[in-house]
C-alpha cells in the first residue's frame, strides 16, 4: 500500500512520510501536482507509530526518522570508505533517486563532504540512464602469463576471440560493425605481486598487434600515476577484457530541462518546514527548478521543487546552477 500519504491503506510510518510531515514536501506538488498526499495520514501513522510510543511530539519523531536515516546512510558509507581506504572528505557527493536530493545534502554534512552534485531528473536517473546510455557489452577472461611470453601474433588473437564475442552482442541487437567502438583492458601486474591495475589499451585500429612492443611502458605509467614508482621487474597480465560500444542515442529534441525564467521568477514563495538548526519549524524559500538557469544562485533554507523530487538545501548552504542545469551545493563549514 506504501506510505500512509497514499491513501491506500497504509498505516505503518515511512521516511516519505516523516519528509511530507517535516515540510520538505508539498502535499499538492507530488509529480508535478498529479496525485494529491494526505498530509493528515503521514501524522497520525507517525504519532501512533513512533511518537507516543517514545513520548515525542510528532514534528520531532519525523525528525528523528529523517535523522537516522540519514545517519544510517552516512554509516554505511564510512565503513565502505574505510575497507576501501578512501578519503572522501575533499569528494563531491551525487544526490540521485526519488529521495536522494532529500537526504543528500544532510548525510553530506554528516559526512563532511563538502560539495553535493543534485542533477536534473534525478528521481528517474536510472531510467533516463537506460535510455542515453549506448548499448554496450563487456567481456573478460582470465588467462595469466608473462609477457615476455607471448608473441605480438598470440597477443592479437586472443583479443580477436574476444572482440568477436563482444560484437556478436551488438550485432543481433542492430548495431552495424562500423558503429561499433572497441575498447581493449588489461589486468596487469609486477611479477609477484598480488594485486593487479587496469590499463586501457590506445585505439589503433583493429590491428591490436600493434600495442604489444608498448604494454611494458603502458604499464609503467599507470603503475608510477598510481603508486608514484616504477619497478624493474618482468610484468605479468593477468585479465583480459573487451567492451563493445554503440552509437550514443540522441535525445527527442523537444527534451527540456528549464524553462527560461530568470532566477527571481522561480521563486515559487515560502512554505514551513522543519530546520534542525533552530530545532522547528521555519520558513523555507520554494522554487521551481524548471526555471532555474545557468548562473542563478540561491542562498539555504531552501526547497528546489521537480517533478519527481525536491532538493533539501540546509541553512548557511549555497547552492549554484551549472551549465547543464545541475545543481552544485556548497556546504557552510
Amino acid at each position: 500500500p506504501g506510505p500512509a500519504y497514499y491513501g491506500q491503506g497504509g498505516t505503518k510510518p515511512t521516511q516519505t512520510d516523516a519528509n511530507l510531515v517535516l515540510g520538505y514536501l508539498d502535499a499538492g506538488f507530488f509529480l508535478g501536482g498529479k496525485m494529491r498526499l494526505d498530509k493528515t495520514a503521514a501524522e497520525n501513522a507517525i504519532a501512533e507509530g513512533v511518537g507516543k510510543p517514545l513520548g515525542l511530539e510528532t514534528l520531532r519523531a519525523a525528525w528523528g526518522i529523517h535523522d537516522i536515516i540519514c545517519e544510517d546512510v552516512a554509516r554505511a558509507f564510512r565503513i565502505h570508505a574505510t575497507e576501501r581506504g578512501f578519503d572522501y572528505r575533499n569528494s563531491s557527493m551525487v544526490g540521485f533517486g526519488g529521495s536522494g536530493p532529500l537526504h543528500a545534502v544532510s548525510v553530506a554534512r554528516k559526512l563532511k563532504i563538502p560539495r553535493v552534485i543534485l542533477p536534473v531528473g534525478a528521481g528517474v536517473m536510472s531510467a533516463l540512464g537506460l535510455l542515453v546510455s549506448p548499448l554496450a557489452f563487456e567481456v573478460a577472461r582470465s588467462r595469466y602469463i608473462h609477457v615476455d611470453d607471448m608473441t605480438a601474433e598470440a597477443f592479437a588473437a586472443t583479443f580477436a576471440e574476444l572482440e568477436s564475442e563482444a560484437l556478436g552482442y551488438l550485432n543481433r541487437a542492430g548495431v552495424a560493425d562500423a558503429d561499433i567502438r572497441i575498447v581493449r583492458r588489461l589486468d596487469m601486474r609486477y611479477q609477484g605481486q598480488g594485486h593487479q591495475i587496469e590499463v586501457t589499451l590506445p585505439a589503433r585500429g583493429n590491428n591490436v598487434g600493434d600495442v604489444f612492443s608498448e604494454l611494458g611502458e603502458l604499464f609503467g605509467a599507470v603503475y608510477e600515476q598510481t603508486y608514484t614508482l616504477r619497478l624493474d621487474e618482468p610484468v605479468e597480465i593477468v585479465n583480459w577484457k573487451v567492451e563493445a560500444v554503440g552509437p550514443t542515442p540522441e535525445l527527442a529534441s523537444g527534451y527540456s530541462v528549464a524553462g527560461g525564467a530568470a532566477g527571481a521568477q522561480a521563486l515559487k514563495g515560502t512554505r514551513k518546514a522543519y530546520d534542525p538548526s533552530v530545532g522547528g519549524l521555519a520558513d523555507w524559500r520554494v522554487y521551481d527548478r524548471y526555471a532555474l538557469t545557468p548562473g542563478v544562485v540561491i542562498k539555504g533554507p531552501a526547497l528546489i521543487e521537480e517533478r519527481e523530487s525536491t532538493c533539501v538545501i540546509g541553512a548557511g548552504d549555497s547552492v549554484t546552477v551549472d551549465a547543464h542545469f545541475n545543481l552544485i551545493a556548497e556546504l557552510s563549514q
